[in-house]
């Protein structure tokens, strides 16, 4: 019979994710979808936080950050785009807004985009296009998830294919990445108690998404249009009426979210509002327009006092509605994120209301968690009990991620569906004087966006880092070069250099510091496996006074911050508030060595090699009830 390493049912954004990185770690994969093509519809529509910094992991990063005019110049790009701004308004997005978060600034330190709208098609298909240049991983589209049998922690699997063919198929591990109707909950979890329930923020709310295809007027196919003989041509007028940036609309009766998404010259919009329940049979599109069309009407004097008492409307022919349905929005996780050797990821797991963006996001996440845990299983003879420790350190971990992500959610949700007319000119009125004061916009911004989530052994006592030791907070990423290279690469790339590794940053703060043999000394004393650590997975990042200083040797790997000078003088466009001391000023001043988990996480950071040899050993105690023997 046929068999994998890890069968993945569903390929969404989190099961890609996850097979494209077990790919690069070197685990066979198996991917079955249900449906032949990719879905056109653009459902999820905003990439954010650390999920960027992921999908460079992937491979795709660059793609998905590619800007005309900004950030670095690269060959291929996924149909992306900042989103420049959150905007929170009263009424309708013609209202000047109480609230403005710019996130074009480098506020969580990651040196990559971090608040991204795209194409969800087009992410999933470059994806999809990577996949063949691995060949341990297989992408099966037409393929239908049926039966799942467990015996002695091997699954036999049954699928039908398109042509109605059942096939079966061998696996150690299990995971669903099929949405939240998805079969491998539905049908092979539950049973087992396993199920989506409320969490922090129980919210259960019905909303009318739309997506719009916003054509240009031209004075050709709308010679009546008022605004050609003020100068204007049919791009300015987009930008007048389509403004830049997301908007959360605060109204007691219809709060609403609406924005640009997708590539800069496709003019994709996403709008969705608020029904009641009794509301929900009534026709959609008709109540759409009756919303959404004073929307689309501007007082001509805002364009030229000539125009006085004239309202300027988009013309409605150029507006093309693609997608308009309701959808019964809630807030909910599973109460269990595993059962023996199956997993949940992605919307299979947890579900988001539309108020953050954090749906695909946070499925990103699940899979990046995962991947190298399953590396690490799959790579060691691991006995029952450590696997154990991992996937329930795993769904610890994932359920605290995504308690931050809910809170996140619920910040934005609580201000735009507002309903009480005193408490809301209330609260906007307090947030307009605070915008006002200087540097406090900054402040607020900085403080909502930076990198907040922190793990904790109270919360996640089975997690895989030390708190007692600096660990459970994510690495900040910078630009740096190799003495010997001339192009500046991003940390992440530099040192996280084997996916299924830990890792081990030295910071070098005088020559002194460099030390491999002491290194390679406590690696062998303590005895780790190599493909949990080795002596290759070690990098020095100078961050000496005296950079170049450095004594190295051909075998090491040794790197230096960028400066923003530097990156000008490479052509590689950097973001705002970027800092090449991000590394070093998130740590404690004494700290010298920095154990780093492939997903960005800290495990535990050390002042000397006394210390770092006292956290290697919790590494092997963590893995005490493993043989610790590769397995061949």
């Amino acid at each position: 019979m046929e068999s994998t390493t890890v069968l993945i049912a569903g390929a969404g954004p989190s099961g890609l994710v996850l097979g494209a990185l077990l790919a690069r770690m070197n685990i066979k994969v198996v991917i079955l979808e249900k449906d032949q093509e990719v879905c056109e519809d653009p459902r999820g529509i905003v990439v954010n936080g650390d999920a960027v910094r992921i999908s460079y992991q992937v491979g795709i990063g660059e793609g998905l950050t590619k800007k005309i005019g900004h950030h670095v110049i690269i060959l291929r790009y996924i149909h992306t785009t900042d989103i420049g701004a959150l905007n929170f308004h009263r009424g309708s997005f013609r209202q000047r807004p109480f609230m403005i978060f710019d996130l074009m600034t480098d506020w969580a330190e990651h040196a990559v985009s971090q608040n991204i709208t795209q194409f969800q098609p087009n992410y999933e298909r470059e994806i999809r296009e990577l996949l063949p240049s691995f060949s341990n991983c297989e992408l099966r589209t037409g393929c239908e998830v049926v039966s799942r049998e467990e015996e002695d922690g091997i699954m036999t699997v049954g699928y039908v294919t398109s042509t109605g063919e059942r096939k079966t198929i061998q696996t150690r591990w299990l995971v669903g990445a099929d949405g939240k109707r998805g079969v491998v909950r539905k049908k092979f979890l539950e049973p087992e108690g396993i199920k989506q329930v409320d969490g922090v923020w129980p919210y259960v709310g019905t909303w009318v998404a739309i997506n719009l295809q916003v054509d240009l007027p031209t004075p050709e196919k709308h010679p009546e249009f008022p605004l050609w003989k003020f100068g204007y041509t049919p791009e300015q007028v987009h930008e007048e009426f389509w403004p830049k940036g997301f908007h959360f609309c605060n109204d007691s009766q219809r709060p609403a979210v609406s924005g640009r998404f997708g590539p800069k010259g496709a003019r994709f919009w996403r709008h969705e509002y608020y029904i009641t329940p009794e509301e929900e049979s009534d026709d959609a599109l008709e109540r759409f327009w009756k919303q959404f069309s004073p929307w689309m009407a501007i007082p001509g004097e805002k364009f030229s006092s000539k125009l006085k008492g004239v309202s300027v409307e988009y013309p409605r022919d150029c507006i093309h509605v693609l997608r308009c349905r309701p959808f019964k929005f809630a807030t909910k996780v599973v109460n269990r994120w595993y059962n023996r050797n199956t997993m949940l990821i992605g919307d299979a797991a947890h579900v988001f209301p539309p108020f953050g963006g954090q749906g695909i996001a946070t499925g990103i996440r699940d899979a990046q968690a995962l991947s190298w845990r399953l590396a690490m299983m799959s790579h060691l003879n691991v006995s029952p009990q450590v696997q154990t420790k991992l996937l329930s350190g795993w769904s610890q971990e994932r359920r605290h991620a995504w308690e931050a992500a809910t809170l996140s959610t619920k910040l934005n949700g609580s201000i735009v569906n507002l309903t009480s007319f005193w408490w809301g000119l209330v609260y906007r009125t307090c947030m307009r004087i605070l915008w006002w004061l200087p540097g406090v916009a900054k402040w607020r911004t900085r403080r909502a966006f930076r990198d907040k989530l922190v793990y904790d052994e109270s919360k996640c006592p089975d997690g895989f880092f030390l708190q007692s030791a600096g660990g459970g907070r994510k690495i900040a990423q910078i630009w740096c070069r190799s003495p010997d290279d001339e192009r500046p690469v991003l940390s992440d790339e530099a040192i996280l250099r084997d996916l299924s590794h830990l890792s081990l940053l030295v910071l070098v703060k005088r020559p002194a510091d460099f030390d491999p043999l002491a290194v390679r000394a406590v690696l062998k004393e303590v005895n780790l496996p190599e493909v949990l650590i080795s002596a290759q997975d070690v990098s020095y990042l100078d961050i000496s006074a005296d950079r170049g200083s450095t004594p190295r040797s051909k075998s090491s790997f040794v790197y230096y911050p960028c400066s923003s000078e530097e990156l000008d003088s490479h052509s590689v466009a950097r973001l705002q508030g970027y800092n090449r001391n991000a590394i070093q000023e998130r740590l404690h001043s004494s700290t010298r060595y920095v154990l780093l988990r492939p997903d960005f996480f800290i495990h535990s950071v050390a002042r000397d090699v006394g210390e770092l040899r006292q956290n290697l050993k919790s590494v092997h105690n963590y893995f005490s009830d493993a043989k610790l023997e590769t397995v061949q």
